[in-house]
């Protein structure tokens, strides 16, 4: 029987047997292959993010379409694909979508349910359904277990999508862990930006240096580092990737009036150290990015995949995945296999 890694309590997992899984009208039954954990699946993990349970995590994967319902172009059966996370009106092809949906903010579906997070199971199994809609299929030749990395990709992306940068920007980007290393990524290899990491991880800072950032540096070093490259003026966009709620106290420090806080954390805890006057005195721009463009993802992943592919650090069966959601606290990357 397919296994479902289901989120029973906060920090308990139980490997469950599951039904067979049947696509309904406009979806696809999906075989997953590899599934990767990020930060929200952390956050969920631990009760900060909190959700009804049960619930199987898990948005970032990889698999091939093994079934699909009434309504659905027969030929993705056997396509390897990925999929986005937000089930929608517009995913689902409703002739009645919501207003959000009409007015073209699918993401943001005033019906949608969330794979993995919000009232739909997700990828930590060896099935899971989705709407056609959401379906982006994978290039031959591309690694599938680099391929688990299209959606945080695609979330990076959205950064400059929400906050399009100008040509001689500095961006700083504060924790680059599982998602911050991909912004900084993006903003050097597909902007061409200068990047600053700031991370109290010297691997974490390393690895930035090898991603493409210009300079990395620890917290407490990070103002007058920043302030002597813009002759004390501030970043341009500071990237609040730290998944802790303390970050962008820290980014109000580092960013120049009018500049932009993106903010990435998603951490399911308030922010701390908020200075409404700062906000104001400086005319900040807060933008918050969430979910971003696939197509593009995929094109920049089969470019870069063996680059990339270094960022995962464990591949580890779904059979343990309690212990690896749990060492996912402390390791970069790991991915959940459901082929060991």
């Amino acid at each position: 029987m397919p296994r479902a890694a289901t989120l029973i309590s906060p920090r308990t997992i139980e490997l469950q047997d599951r039904p067979q899984a049947t696509a309904g009208e406009g979806e696809v039954v999906i075989g997953v292959e590899h599934a990767g954990v990020c930060g929200t699946d952390l956050a969920l993990f631990s009760g900060d993010y909190p959700v009804p349970l049960p619930l199987v995590c898990g948005h970032e994967f990889v698999g091939t379409v093994t079934a699909t319902g009434d309504n659905v172009d027969p030929a993705w059966k056997g396509q390897r694909v990925t999929a986005e996370i937000n089930n929608t009106c517009t995913a689902y092809g409703s002739p009645t979508p919501c207003r959000a949906c009409q007015r073209n903010m699918p993401s943001h579906c005033q019906r949608r349910t969330v794979t993995g997070i919000i009232s739909r199971d997700g990828a930590f199994a060896d099935e899971v359904v989705v709407p056609a809609g959401t379906l982006h299929a994978i290039p031959d030749g591309v690694d599938p277990v680099a391929a688990t990395l299209i959606e945080p990709l695609a979330a990076a992306l959205q950064t400059f999508v929400m906050t399009p940068p100008n040509k001689n920007d500095v961006v700083v980007v504060l924790g680059p862990g599982r998602l911050g290393i991909l912004i900084v990524f993006v903003a050097s290899v597909v902007h061409n930006l200068e990047v600053v990491a700031v991370s109290r991880s010297r691997d974490k800072r390393d690895r930035a240096l090898q991603f493409g950032a210009s300079l990395a540096c620890p917290p407490e070093n990070a103002r007058d580092v920043i302030h002597s490259m813009t002759d004390g003026l501030g970043a341009d966009i500071v990237v609040d990737a730290t998944g802790r709620p303390e970050g962008f106290a820290q980014a109000l420090g580092l960013v120049r009036p009018q500049g932009t806080i993106s903010a990435k954390t998603t951490c399911g805890l308030p922010a701390e150290g908020l200075d409404m006057t700062k906000l104001v005195v400086d005319e900040l721009c807060v933008q918050g990015s969430r979910c971003g463009p696939f197509a593009p993802a995929v094109e920049i992943l089969a470019r870069h995949q063996d680059r990339l592919r270094s960022l995962i650090t464990s591949l580890q069966p779904l059979a343990n995945a309690q212990a690896a959601i749990e060492s996912a606290f402390s390791e970069n990357k790991v991915v959940l296999s459901m082929q060991k």
